[in-house]
């Protein structure tokens, strides 16, 4: 009896043990997976986070206002829209914190690593096809309303319904196979495929969490009228919006998380840039993008500097400047047209006379200039006029009839080269380019326009060349911007690149999640961005900012600027 009884509790003991195992392997396999898609978070970025340049939060600081200057004015206010720029995530989401719409995880802005925020937590399953989100219990929109995943599941299907304007974000989901409700609080998405950037995607990082019960439509075409009045969850709620003029948040008192000192953001609309330069002088504006030509000056001016700070950072946002091609238009079929193009354009100069930006770059490719997607054995392209005659003799395109224009077909080689009005940056720059292409017998007319016209004629793909910048993102994924799929439809592929090879390299890299494989494809998609010339890449460089002194705790993260931190002191608030 007592051997018998030996041997069960052996064999319970063993049983016990292999049980204990599989749940031990079977967490393993999911944490490997976990760090596959976070993993090469760790490594993006091949320099040291930015010192701090602030100091500890005084706890009595609360009050005052930010007043933050917008060189343009968002075209709508809804981050879900084709038409959301930099200046809408700018008011919405604030800077890499969330002003009013906010995700089921959010970024540590250090760490640069997913973490739990409106979810308490979340599960990937071993084969990385289903993320499940477990909500928290205290969180509510600004109007009280709990967040349940029915507004998860109405998000997710407001972004992929065809009928809303959400392309460039929809382009994102594709992989998502389906949404499901698991119980108020916990949601499911289930992936057809696996994809990097599936646990970003599912958490609803960009648009962030919306109301069902303010956003619900039974007409499409309401959603997409809806560019005011963003409700959401987060810290601030909108206020008013005087268009041309200002937009106004102020702090959300019913906010179930921890609530920012400032109470409230003002953006002014300042389209003139030496305006807002004198607008900060006389103390009007207190947070400024200025040009780099400005900066360049003002670091050298120690009056002004007695009260702004100057701020400059490296960070995944910086993205880069770039003149794109119309491939729809006959001149710029042709790689070699394209290439010639860059050849006639001194980067190096633009980068050194008029940029005045010493850690700027010319870069070669579409990926963050200091991060491990990029390939650095790749250099930019010379300014070689002469390389670039040789190239238009070879494309067909010469001066058949002597008049110092270069043609083919009876068509002579003359474009419009569209740009945002008023900046000054960009004046210089086609003045650059044109004047450089008159001397290998191309003609260029500028076509400056008024920033929300020139965004419509943008999506409409609407012009011969035009100049513009890219901000970059924590983790790059092409697709939108490169992929073929994304030229019509008001997709990102604005100039109609369409290389079946880069489609190729472009999908295979979305659903591999080592990181070293994943960059060895995009390394290969970088070298066709290269060879074709899609884009002439004209420079990318740190960020730049000018700051009110008064403002406290000031801090440089890998990711940017918290607003989210700042205070002013009591004795030098401005504003009740």
């Amino acid at each position: 009896m007592n051997n018998r009884g030996g041997i069960f509790a052996f064999f319970l003991i063993l049983f016990g043990s292999a049980i204990v195992f599989l749940q031990i392997h079977s967490m393993l396999q999911a944490d490997r997976f976990h760090k596959a898609l976070e993993k090469f978070v760790d490594n993006l970025i091949e320099t040291e986070s930015p010192a701090g340049i602030g100091e500890s939060v005084d706890e009595e600081g609360s009050g005052d206002w930010l007043i933050w200057s917008l060189s343009a004015e968002p075209g709508t206010l809804n981050p879900m829209h084709t038409s959301a720029g930099v200046y809408t995530m700018w008011v919405v989401k604030g800077y890499v914190s969330n002003n009013i719409f906010e995700g089921l995880l959010k970024y540590d802005i250090d760490e640069m690593r997913l973490k739990p925020h409106l979810a308490e937590s979340y599960n990937i399953s071993n084969d990385g096809l289903e993320i499940t989100f477990k909500l928290r219990d205290d969180i509510h929109f600004s109007d009280g309303v709990p967040i349940t995943t029915d507004d998860v599941i109405f998000t997710y299907e407001t972004i992929v319904d065809p009928n809303i304007d959400a392309a460039s974000v929809a382009s994102y989901y594709e992989d998502v196979e389906k949404v499901v409700k698991i119980s108020d609080r916990e949601v499911k998405f289930v992936m057809k495929r696996p994809y990097f950037k599936s646990l970003e995607v599912a958490c609803l990082d960009t648009t962030g969490v919306m109301p069902k019960h303010i956003y619900q439509f039974d007409d499409p075409q309401e959603f997409n009228d809806r560019i005011s009045n963003p409700i959401g969850s987060g810290p601030y709620v909108f206020e008013k919006w005087n268009v041309g003029q200002e937009i106004v948040l102020r702090r959300n008192e019913n906010y179930w998380g921890k609530k920012p000192k400032l109470k409230k953001i003002v953006y002014r609309i300042i389209l003139n840039n030496t305006a807002a330069i004198q607008a900060m002088r006389s103390g009007e504006i207190d947070f400024v993008r200025p040009l780099p030509d400005q900066y360049f000056d003002l670091a050298r001016d120690e009056e002004f500097k007695k009260d702004i700070q100057m701020i400059s950072y490296w960070t995944p946002f910086v993205g880069y400047f770039w003149i794109g091609y119309n491939q729809d238009r006959p001149f710029f079929r042709d790689r070699k047209v394209r290439l010639a193009l860059t050849h006639i354009v001194d980067r190096e100069a633009i980068v050194k006379s008029l940029l005045k930006v010493p850690d700027a770059e010319v870069p070669t490719g579409p990926f963050y200039i200091k991060g491990r997607q990029s390939d650095r054995t790749i250099k930019p392209w010379p300014y070689d006029p002469e390389k670039a005659k040789r190239l238009l003799d070879e494309a067909g395109w010469v001066d058949t009839d002597g008049d110092g224009i270069r043609d083919k077909d009876g068509v002579p080689f003359r474009f419009k080269y569209m740009i945002v009005s008023g900046t000054y940056l960009h004046d210089q720059i086609v003045k650059l380019v044109k004047d450089q292409a008159a001397k290998v017998g191309i003609d260029i007319i500028a076509e400056p326009y008024e920033w929300s016209v020139f965004q419509q004629r943008l999506l409409d793909r609407n012009f011969d060349a035009v100049n513009l910048a890219w901000h970059g993102v924590v983790h790059e994924d092409p697709y939108q911007i490169w992929h073929s799929s994304q030229i019509g439809g008001r997709g990102s592929n604005y100039v109609g690149f369409d290389v079946p090879l880069a489609d190729h390299f472009i999908e295979e890299a979305r659903k591999t999640l080592n990181e070293r494989d994943r960059n060895k494809l995009y390394h290969r998609f970088h070298r066709i961005i290269h060879e074709q010339q899609p884009y002439t890449f004209i420079y990318t460089r740190p960020e730049q900012r000018l700051l009110h002194k008064r403002f406290k705790n000031v801090k440089t993260h890998a990711m940017g600027l918290n607003i989210h931190e700042w205070y002013v002191p009591k004795e030098k608030q401005k504003y009740k």
